[in-house]
Parts: C-alpha cells; sequence; structure tokens
C-alpha cells in the first residue's frame, strides 16, 4: 500500500496471513542486501507488525512497470532495461553452486499433474518429459517478472518484490522473464474476450524487442540456456495454475505453457 506524504511517501508491504510472515521477512532482508550490494531496488526504511502480520516499509519510486508499458504502448527501452538485468545477473552467476536436483523440478510437476483439469494434466506431462539436469543454483531475484520491474520517473530501471524462490536459480530469473515475454502472462487481461484485439497485437509487438534482447543476453551468459527456456518458461507458467480464479484463466495457462513447448 502507497502512504503518499509528499516527498515522505513509502509503500507498506504486508503480510496476507500470519503464516507467511517468515517469508515477507526473509524478502525484507533480501531486497536489503540486494540495495546495499548497489542495485536499484527501494531502500528499506523499517520492519514490523500489524495485529500479527508482518511488514516492512520501503521507499516510493514513482513509475509503471515494463507490463504497463507494453500494455499500454508507452515508451519501452528494451536496451537500458536488459542492462540493469544483466547487472544484477552478473552478480548471480559468480555464485553458482552444483546443480539443483532434478528430482525437485519433477516434484512440483507431479504436484501439477495431480489437479483435476485435463489440460494442466497434459501440460504437465509434457514438461515431465523434458531434460531437468544441469541447472545451477544461485542467488536470484525470485519472481522477475515484467511486473516487478520499474520504469522509474527519472528515466532508470529498478526492481520491486524480490521473493524467496522454492528453488533458487539465475537461470529461473530469465524463466520468469520469458513468461511474460513469450507466454504473455502479464498480458492475460487482453486474452478476455471482451479486449479489443488491438491492444493485444500492439503489447506482443512492444514485448518483441525485450525477447530479442533477453535471448541475446541468455546465450551471452550460458550458452546452454536457451534450448532450455521454452520448459523454464512454462513450468513457471503453469506454476500459476492452482491459483487460477476461474476457467478462463486456467484456459489461458494451458494454452500459452503448450505454445512455449510448441517453440
Amino acid at each position: 500500500m502507497l502512504h503518499a506524504d509528499g516527498r515522505n511517501s513509502f509503500v507498506r508491504k504486508t503480510a496476507a496471513h500470519p503464516g507467511v510472515n517468515a517469508r515477507l521477512m526473509a524478502q525484507a532482508e533480501k531486497q536489503h542486501r540486494l540495495f546495499m550490494l548497489a542495485l536499484p531496488f527501494p531502500r528499506v526504511l523499517g520492519q514490523g507488525a500489524q495485529d500479527g502480520h508482518a511488514c516492512f516499509d520501503m521507499a516510493y519510486l514513482p513509475g509503471r512497470t515494463v507490463a504497463d508499458a507494453a500494455i499500454n504502448a508507452a515508451p519501452l527501452d528494451a536496451a537500458m532495461v536488459a542492462r540493469t538485468v544483466e547487472r544484477m545477473l552478473w552478480l548471480f552467476m559468480p555464485c553458482a553452486g552444483s546443480a539443483i536436483p532434478a528430482v525437485l523440478f519433477r516434484d512440483k510437476i507431479a504436484s501439477l499433474a495431480r489437479m483435476d483439469d485435463p489440460s494442466v494434466r497434459a501440460c504437465a506431462a509434457r514438461l515431465m518429459a523434458c531434460d531437468w539436469e544441469g541447472i545451477p543454483e544461485s542467488p536470484c531475484h525470485g519472481d522477475l517478472t515484467l511486473e516487478n520491474i520499474l520504469l522509474t520517473a527519472g528515466k532508470t530501471v529498478a526492481f520491486i518484490d524480490c521473493d524467496e524462490a522454492w528453488v533458487s536459480s539465475w537461470w529461473l530469473d530469465f524463466a520468469k522473464l520469458f513468461q511474460d515475454i513469450e507466454g504473455h502472462w502479464c498480458l492475460r487481461e487482453l486474452y478476455a474476450p471482451d479486449a479489443p484485439p488491438v491492444r493485444r497485437v500492439n503489447a506482443i509487438q512492444k514485448l518483441a524487442p525485450l525477447g530479442q534482447v533477453f535471448r541475446a543476453l541468455a546465450a551471452t551468459c550460458d550458452p546452454a540456456l536457451p534450448a532450455r527456456l521454452p520448459q523454464l518458461a512454462a513450468l513457471s507458467l503453469l506454476r500459476a495454475a492452482p491459483y487460477a480464479r476461474d476457467a478462463q484463466t486456467l484456459a489461458f495457462i494451458c494454452a500459452r505453457a503448450n505454445h512455449l513447448l510448441d517453440a
């Protein structure tokens, strides 16, 4: 929630329920560490609790998200966004350790395959057949969607809403990017039956330059990564299936996950 008070404005993030208090505090600590490494994150101003719900305050950075810029056909400098992401990834990559056990990915896919929806089960079966070996463990942003990358009023790029991921790898940061860029998760409202098709076409065209620069960056970071991006992005997208609020959203998730796997 934004607390607007001129130059003293700040954003307060509050846990939805006490059961996720520890996760929220871990996010605050991670954001603080990344800020102290001179990455463009909002400064954490303080931590506390309200009625048993953990919360933390951060500096307010006025601007719009990259997703919002794409949806509304606003100016979007793909190269600048990629340079800022690259700067963060080059801090994560040297810290890479051994490969994440493939069984962790297969267990996650198996949990999705237990859903009642046959389309989700079919997508999960396709993902289960993919190669999950050799994905490096490393620090990561944890939720690097286009909705969590800001184009600030000062014409810079900043990051928000880092998270403690279920498994941690800078490869999965790329997965989140392509969940939006090619999976179109951030454009999901433009796929509604009453949404003007021209807005969806314009937004997809806005995302195309981002896809080009991030594919090139992925190849530079690790030549083995580009070939694995479709399955990583599809898994990232399908993980939203249990939280889909209606049949239309669930159908969108499955259709776009299959699109990614067909690439």
